[in-house]
């Protein structure tokens, strides 16, 4: 049976004429039996003044009696706490439990769960899918580096996915039953007021409009379905994953081989066909949002479809040979430059463009290799300087600066830089250390290339 967790008369609390009350005191008791760092037995003096505290934010407080009670009419808030809290005992939803004097208040776990799942159907908020997506892909990628020790994630990642899709499923059917309630309206302001408390507060995805970006959340698609098709395909993957699920959940390794393959086909069919569910999630959605647009646009104007009813009165005039007077029409405000505004047209999607790599001239590769070794010509480097200068004294302990010989760009910077070595920072005080350059008041041309003063290059001695 559906229902044989829980008492026969859980429901009745609900359905009475206080049911308004009951539905109030119960979302505020979720929030101190929830509380994962509190005790979930409580004292009936808390619940007593839980109840009291959401009785008083309400704005009237008024009980019918619908059946005989051995209660007196309520006068107070404290009896009306009373009167709900013994409704609530009665009915099954809160457990009495006493210790001698203490009196202590639980939920059973079929109780707690069923008023969680009544709170999130009534909230019904918004979902981020690309927390949801993020997670399933790290869940796989974990089970493909580590199957031994975390396949069983694989069994999270597939409920997740099931819960992703039905929740797909959810927002499909909201947005079609809401168009249909919106479209048989002729109230202006129902029609507005409905598109934004029921489809923008409550069926709208939270990151929707990052679905048509370069980040949206269903980038990651390609890896999780390559994933779950690997583990597929692989059979020693499979097997260790399979051992897992025998390890955490006790059952035999042919019934676990069976559900990790469920596992994957459920991950691959949720997101294998999710791009057709979302154009037609967002079809609907246009649908619903020209339809408010519309309503909102003539509301101060005139009526919907007027720009088509234009068309037809011009039509019909051009079919005279002489255009008829239609006196009183622009002083009655029939027709008017309002009347005719047309809402903006859909934005189709642009057409797929295949995407080809373009290929690098063998030209352009060598002209940047060239720039490349200029570059790297250019620079000035400790080892550079100390090699140039030990090629240039290699025959003997001193060197005349029209004795340097310049074949290449690093010996002319290495060249055009001995002026300045000392300028050259703490990495030039090793060359300081092995060659000493002594200048005069003389300057000449070097090469017929460069001009400088004229130096001496002596090799110091170790001595």
């Amino acid at each position: 049976m559906l229902f044989k967790h829980l008492p026969d008369e859980i429901f009745q609390a609900l359905s009475g004429s206080n049911r308004a009350l009951v539905e109030a005191v119960l979302k505020d008791l979720a929030e101190i039996f929830y509380d994962h760092a509190e005790d979930p037995i409580k004292d009936k003096s808390v619940i007593i003044e839980s109840i009291e505290d959401t009785l008083h934010k309400l704005d009237t407080v008024a009980w019918h009696d619908d059946q005989k009670e051995p209660f007196d009419s309520p006068k107070t808030l404290h009896d009306y706490a009373l009167r709900i809290y013994h409704r609530l005992v009665n009915t099954g939803w809160l457990v009495e439990e006493q210790e001698l004097y203490r009196v202590s208040v639980l939920m059973t776990p079929q109780i707690s769960m069923l008023l969680r799942s009544l709170i999130e159907i009534s909230q019904h908020g918004k979902r981020n899918y690309g927390a949801t997506v993020l997670s399933i892909l790290s869940n796989l990628e974990s089970v493909a580096k580590h199957p031994k020790e975390r396949g069983v994630t694989l069994s999270q990642s597939a409920e997740a996915s099931r819960e992703f899709s039905a929740h797909l499923n959810q927002i499909l059917l909201g947005i079609r039953s809401l168009q249909r309630e919106l479209f048989d309206s002729r109230d202006p302001k129902a029609i507005v007021a409905g598109f934004f408390d029921l489809f923008v507060e409550g069926i709208l995805i939270a990151d929707y409009k990052t679905l048509k970006t370069s980040n949206n959340p269903f980038r990651f698609r390609r890896q999780i379905l390559e994933l779950a098709q690997s583990f597929l395909s692989d059979s020693k993957t499979m097997k260790e994953v399979a051992q897992c699920y025998v390890d955490q959940q006790l059952i035999s390794m042919d019934k676990a081989l069976v559900m990790v393959e469920k596992d994957c086909r459920d991950i691959i069919q949720t997101f294998s066909n999710i791009e057709q569910r979302l154009e037609r999630i967002d079809e609907y959605r246009y649908r619903l949002e020209k339809r408010a647009a519309d309503t909102a646009r003539y509301m101060d104007s005139s009526r919907p479809g007027m720009a088509n009813k234009i068309a037809g009165i011009i039509s019909d005039a051009a079919s005279y040979h002489s255009l008829p007077v239609l006196k009183g029409m622009i002083g009655a405000k029939f027709v008017g430059v309002a009347s005719a505004a047309q809402p903006s047209r859909r934005r189709e999607p642009p057409p797929p463009r295949i995407m080809t790599p373009v290929e690098v001239s063998a030209q352009a590769i060598i002209i940047r290799d060239q720039q490349r070794r200029f570059h790297e010509a250019r620079q000035v480097t400790l080892p550079k300087m100390q090699s140039y200068l030990e090629k240039q004294l290699a025959t003997g302990r001193t060197k005349h600066i029209l004795d340097f010989t310049i074949e290449s760009v690093e010996d002319f910077v290495c060249f055009d830089h001995l002026r300045y070595v000392g300028s050259l920072g703490v990495n030039a005080k090793k060359i300081e250390d092995e060659f000493e350059i002594q200048f005069t008041h003389t300057y000449l041309d070097v090469h017929n290339f460069v001009e400088c003063r004229e130096f001496n290059v002596v090799r110091r001695s170790k001595a």
